[in-house]
């Protein structure tokens, strides 16, 4: 499949109430297998690909369990190096508070060096303080955040 209809695909699926975790994870194996080749995209269909991901939690319940098949597969797109996928991270997380965004933003810490990991935790805390955010987002970043300081 071309990445085209894989963004399409992506663009209309909407969790809902009645759907089981199992679903999603189902949803994103399969989209991930259709991808395959990721390693010979280009850099902009890279980047196309990670914004629709994140499209995709920007429509979802910010309470929306993390999924690890999404995680898995919005982590490999832009491997080894990470230089579209940080970006997008850092700017989906300034705007936006969500359960699965949050954890995307502490893995990435965990693989960062000490000398760049300082506005990545910083950014957490801004999210554990940020009152429009839900209390289960704020909690779970404010737990990243002590977590990551220690």
């Amino acid at each position: 499949m071309n990445l085209e209809n894989t963004i399409t695909l992506i663009e209309n699926f909407q969790v809902n109430d009645e759907m089981e975790d199992y679903e999603i994870s189902e949803f994103f194996d399969a989209i991930g297998f259709q991808l395959e080749a990721i390693n010979r995209f280009t850099d902009s269909q890279k980047q196309q690909l990670i914004q629709t991901l994140f499209d995709f939690l920007k429509r979802q319940d910010p309470e929306l369990d993390e999924v690890f098949s999404f995680i898995h597969l919005i982590e490999a797109i832009d491997q080894p190096d990470y230089k579209i996928y940080n970006v997008e991270l850092l700017k989906f997380n300034t705007e936006n508070g969500t359960i699965t965004s949050t954890f995307l933003l502490n893995r990435c810490i965990n693989g960062l060096k000490k000398e760049e990991r300082e506005k990545y935790v910083n950014l957490l805390k801004s999210i554990a303080n940020n009152t429009q955010y839900t209390d289960l987002v704020r909690a779970e970043a404010l737990g990243y955040y002590k977590h990551q300081i220690v």
